[in-house]
């Protein structure tokens, strides 16, 4: 049992946005496993004269059974093979259908495996893989009963070839809703990610993404030995505007900062709000020689601004730069943390480097 559940599992990773792949990754798998098992069994039951076939179609569900190993091979070794193993399947059973059709005449429910074609071609490709595999088979049958003798009568041909294409606008309709559902899922969840990674005030990231985030940027710091630097801001006497104007004003304060910080940031930097008027940012391949100039161009630019009201606000800074000896970014940001308490201790309005 467990070997076979290993065999249908694909060892792939996938995104959080790739629900939908993950699923017909499984789907063309488990597809390809049982179409390469029965295709073989159904010739060599025809072989032994068991469910005789014919030799020319027991050849092609061989060539079928080799064929779906291949692209089996092909699916499980690298997930970019997706859409080639997919239509690949597609088209070499347009083949084995086809064959069926012309050279297994008694077998009178043989249209059939166009339906199961069809339905198969949604659900491992999309609506125009399945558009395309509905039209396809209606031309296969109607140009084959042209040509050849099928033992069907006109009103099975014609019966089947709209009953194709009747199956396939049912298809077609659910299929649309799933990629609909799927579209809108993803932009909600992606909505949600963003509102619990995002400060509700000002918009920029909250402490547990600025945090997370950090790490991410410490680990590749460590691992490529790239300098790193993180500062901790704090407004000075900001309680004194809140207790002037109000908490409303207090908050046009802190979005109007986070305007004006963020201009003198790069892309690459993390800047956030990690509690009241205490801010963060986290500066990747940068040393504590260009931090200090940051964040004197920081305190410069702060101390000339005007704030709602016509409020002049000051800042003070505590700057911390990746140490030998630091093993967590929380190492580092207590570090710097601890420099902001000195900053306090000596006056506020200006940069404590810890270094």
């Amino acid at each position: 049992m467990k070997k076979i559940k290993e065999l249908l599992r694909v060892h792939h990773s996938f995104e959080e946005n790739e629900d939908l792949l993950a699923y017909k990754f499984k789907m063309l798998n488990m597809i390809l496993i049982v179409t390469a098992v029965f295709t073989f069994l159904f010739a060599v039951l025809s072989d032994l004269g068991i469910n005789y076939i014919g030799p020319i179609h027991s050849k092609v569900d061989y060539a079928f059974s080799f064929s779906s190993i291949v692209l089996l091979i092909l699916l499980r070794s690298s997930k970019v093979n997706y859409q080639l193993s997919a239509y690949g399947l597609l088209f070499i059973a347009l083949i084995a259908c086809t064959s069926a059709l012309i050279n297994v005449p008694q077998d009178e429910f043989r249209i059939i495996w166009f339906y199961l074609l069809v339905f198969a071609a949604y659900i491992i490709t999309d609506i125009r893989g399945g558009i395309f595999i509905t039209a396809a088979s209606m031309v296969i049958i109607v140009t084959v009963n042209m040509f050849y003798e099928l033992q069907l009568s006109d009103y099975a041909i014609n019966s089947a070839t709209l009953g194709l294409l009747f199956a396939s606008l049912l298809f077609y309709s659910y299929t649309k809703k799933i990629d609909n559902y799927e579209s809108s899922l993803f932009q909600k969840n992606r909505s949600l990610k963003r509102l619990a990674s995002t400060d509700s005030l000002t918009g920029i990231m909250n402490r547990r993404c600025f945090e997370e985030m950090s790490q991410n940027y410490f680990l590749a710091a460590r691992r490529e030995q790239l300098p790193l630097s993180i500062m901790v801001i704090d407004l000075d006497y900001f309680k004194n505007i809140n207790d002037n104007y109000g908490h409303k004003v207090g908050d046009e304060v802190l979005s109007d900062f986070t305007i004006v910080i963020t201009k003198l940031l790069r892309g690459s930097d993390l800047f956030g709000r990690i509690g009241g008027e205490e801010f963060a940012i986290l500066l990747f391949k940068t040393d504590n020689s260009g931090a200090l100039k940051l964040a004197e161009k920081i305190c410069t630019t702060i101390g000339q601004h005007r704030f709602p009201h016509n409020e002049k606000l000051t800042v003070s800074i505590g700057l911390g730069s990746l140490a030998e000896q630091e093993q967590t970014v929380q190492e580092l940001f207590e570090r710097a943390d601890k420099a902001l308490y000195q900053a306090k201790q000596q006056g506020r309005n200006q940069v404590y480097n810890a270094g």
